[in-house]
């Protein structure tokens, strides 16, 4: 039986603006969608993300200068974005992660900034189709 779940996870900056997060312990499933809210100390909106499968590196979303809150929806949404409008690539696919969590790879983000992610999954799926 399919199901959505989410993983709401802080993210906290060191003094060199960098963090790394992780969500969930043993995800299954389609990643649906991706709220990012740099909270109320503000991580800068010059942030690089890189979204990847921990143990898979399937990537989930790389995103240069994140900006302000925002939420990316997939397959709606490209998997690669640039701030330049630069072409995207892997639009419009599914991204599936496989017994495994999700890691965020935070730069740029400002000196002990703190704000938070939520990754929404749809788990439970059949993946015949695969």
């Amino acid at each position: 039986m399919r199901s959505f779940h989410s993983y709401t996870q802080t993210i906290t900056t060191n003094g060199s603006g960098a963090a790394t997060v992780y969500f969930g312990s043993s995800i299954t499933g389609r990643v649906v969608a991706i709220k990012y809210e740099p909270g109320s100390s503000q991580l800068a909106t010059g942030s690089d993300l890189t979204i990847t499968g921990e143990t898979s590196g399937v990537p989930i979303l790389a995103k240069t200068d994140a900006g302000t809150a925002t939420v990316w929806y997939f397959p709606k949404t490209a998997v690669t974005e640039a701030s330049d409008a630069s072409a995207a690539t892997d639009a419009f696919t599914d991204i599936y992660v496989f017994a495994e969590r999700i890691k965020l790879v935070l730069a740029q983000g400002g000196d002990t900034k703190t704000g938070s992610m939520t990754i929404y999954t749809e788990e439970g799926c059949t993946y015949s189709s695969l």
